[in-house]
């Protein structure tokens, strides 16, 4: 059996990946560390692609005769043609530690309106007009203009937006059960309990309640939904480990390539990590699925 190393494989996966996209990754932290730094990081990243673009009829109205306009129809023509939002963003983007708190509750952008770079950085100038923006993978809802104020990132207008001009976009998190939420919090409230690291987990919106789109974050201040999928990510490459170990000669077998020339490999694909064996350029399985089981793969041998 020849080596294999799949920590080590990820951990130069990470590496790469960080640097290829701007910042780094401090590789003498455990595995669980340098994938949630990377996570955070990924996760605030707009990916550049054409998505369907809505925008609030009252933004519509009120971008005619705002002082930005410009910048405002740029960032949403960029939109529309799949471009580069992210320079639009904080310039603390690529930093590790710094969590973004009205995305990972509710999914919400904002980008600030300035089309002048920084020098030293490679966003734009940071400035107090804020366009706030829901965003996933299919859609981009820009739905309104403010300043950067106190609680204005905890502000329900936002989704109060999306639950009245867009009540499809946010269908999924309606529960059908609950009528109402306690506490009640205003905005400013709401911001300071994200501050000290609780999630509330619910929205009431005009009587009904929503759970939140990002889900919310753990008392570290991290995103949820990351620290769930790097555990996911963890058990995974454990699992194929041991299943690699355990089926080495079956898979050699079944790639049709010797023992000592066989090389596995955990590393990143178009879209998610796969499991890949370099001497047959064969794809065995993409996150999360797992390898074939020992009696599967010999049926599959014995009827290739």
């Amino acid at each position: 059996m020849t080596e294999f190393n799949f920590e080590s494989d990820l951990r130069q996966e990470l590496k790469d990946l960080s640097s290829s996209m701007g910042f780094k990754i401090v590789d003498n932290k455990n595995l669980d560390n340098m994938l949630m730094d990377y996570l955070t990081v990924r996760t605030k990243i707009v990916e550049p692609k054409r998505r369907n673009v809505l925008i609030n009829p009252f933004l519509k109205l009120e971008i005619e005769t705002h002082t930005k306009k410009k910048e405002i129809e740029f960032i949403i023509q960029s939109a529309i043609q799949g471009g580069n939002l992210n320079i639009f963003q904080s310039k603390r983007l690529l930093q590790t530690n710094f969590h973004d708190h009205l995305q990972n509750e509710w999914n919400i952008f904002h980008f600030h309106l300035s089309l002048k770079r920084d020098k030293k950085t490679r966003f734009v100038k940071q400035v107090n007009s804020l366009l706030f923006a829901y965003i996933d993978d299919d859609q981009a809802i820009f739905l309104g203009i403010d300043t950067h104020n106190e609680g204005i990132f905890a502000d329900t207008k936002w989704i109060e937006i999306l639950h009245d001009f867009f009540p499809n976009s946010i269908k999924k998190y309606k529960d059908e059960k609950i009528t109402s939420v306690f506490p009640k919090v205003n905005s400013t409230e709401r911001q300071g309990l994200w501050d000290k690291g609780y999630t509330l987990g619910m929205t009431e919106i005009k009587g009904v309640v929503y759970h939140n789109p990002g889900i919310g974050r753990t008392t570290s201040g991290h995103s949820m939904i990351n620290s769930k999928t790097s555990v996911e990510i963890l058990r995974w490459i454990y699992k194929l480990k041991e299943q690699v170990e355990d089926s080495y000669s079956l898979l050699c077998k079944y790639l049709n390539i010797n023992e000592k020339k066989a090389k596995f490999k955990v590393k990143f694909g178009d879209k998610t990590l796969e499991l890949y064996e370099i001497e047959s350029k064969e794809t065995l399985v993409t996150f999360p699925s797992i390898l074939l089981g020992k009696q599967e793969l010999e049926t599959k041998i014995n009827t290739a």
